[in-house]
């Protein structure tokens, strides 16, 4: 899950059981959170399935009941519709249903793999990444056409990265023999243009987009976190030799990117934040677990992220300066993935 938006979503393979939830919020606390309903995909019986939880303290809601995994729940932007992918023909394909769980269709043939997707800014669109040919291929599905056409790209490795805001451009990396960085490509067009020539991976837009930032591979085998212009035009490198490939989200107004990296003392990912104005790094978090998954809610008022502790997995919200810290579910199942 490259670390892409697609990811925008992670897998983690982990003991827990929704049992209770974090209780005593008000609806006005519930309003300022502004994440639900959240979408999880949670294994009980040697079973995967997705579930919906619609309020703090609500009750979850089954959405799938097929004896095979549905995993990776993600929201279309409109909240109208939940992608995801199932193995109920004997590989990961593509699936779309409702918000409560109806009318669920497979929108890709039952013998197409499909490694990652992306919901299109207007909800409208969807790009897969799939195997094809013994090769990466992006797949546009165009949900109000009933259509579907295959990328033009020439590569042997294309990885999914991010859309544009206005939706008419697509972000990937690319990784063969010849080819390698960051790629833009018109959606309706043919234009094609190369962003970076290095060993980039997951690309993300920003939201005014007027910036892609991406992680970069040094010569050090670790990661730096760079930015340019959609043109690949004046790169600034924020942050510098991270160990790993990291965790990070755009703030909804571009002046700020939140993270996960590991942490010097703890050896242990915290949550921080950066401006791009002036490269100044702030710690969210000081938890000596792992905290990952940063992501910012649609208001941009507050961070949500994962925490695990001994093999325990919970969401977690806190202000933009990392003050009130607030635990969201309280889990004993092993839970898979999730989407808010």
């Amino acid at each position: 899950m490259v670390i892409s938006n697609l990811n925008k979503i992670h897998i983690f393979t982990i003991f827990v059981i929704f049992s209770s939830l974090f209780f005593g919020c008000s609806t006005q606390n519930n309003q300022k959170l502004n994440i639900f309903p959240i979408v999880f995909s949670i294994s009980r019986n040697q079973n995967v399935d997705i579930y919906k939880l619609s309020s703090l303290g609500g009750e979850l809601t089954q959405l799938t009941t097929d004896k095979s995994s549905e995993t990776k729940p993600t929201w279309s932007p409109d909240k109208k519709t939940i992608a995801y992918l199932s193995d109920i023909n004997g590989t990961s394909t593509l699936w779309i249903m409702d918000s409560n769980g109806k009318s669920k269709k497979e929108i890709l043939d039952s013998d197409i793999k499909v490694n990652n997707f992306l919901w299109s800014p207007d909800s409208k669109k969807i790009a897969a990444e799939i195997n094809r040919n013994q090769k990466l291929n992006i797949i546009i599905i165009n949900l109000e056409k009933n259509s579907k056409e295959i990328l033009n790209l020439p590569y042997s490795k294309a990885f999914i990265g991010d859309w544009s805001p206005d939706g008419k451009w697509l972000l990937y990396t690319v990784e063969d023999t010849n080819n390698k960085g960051v790629m833009r490509k018109s959606i309706n067009g043919v234009d094609e243009f190369t962003i970076t020539e290095k060993d980039d991976y997951s690309p993300k837009w920003s939201p005014n987009g007027k910036w892609i930032a991406f992680m970069r591979k040094n010569t050090l085998g670790s990661f730096d976190l760079v930015y340019t212009n959609i043109h690949g035009e004046k790169e600034v490198i924020l942050l510098k030799e991270n160990m790993n490939k990291i965790d990070y989200d755009w703030a909804s107004d571009s002046k700020n990117i939140i993270f996960s990296k590991k942490e010097k003392q703890s050896k242990m990912n915290e949550i921080f934040k950066i401006e791009i104005k002036n490269s100044l790094v702030k710690q969210l978090t000081f938890n000596r677990v792992n905290d990952v998954n940063p992501r910012w809610n649609n208001k941009n008022s507050n961070i949500i992220f994962s925490s695990e502790n001994e093999n325990i997995l919970d969401l977690y919200s806190m202000l933009i300066d990392g003050s009130e810290q607030t635990r969201l579910t309280k889990n004993l199942d092993k839970f898979i993935d999730s989407d808010w």
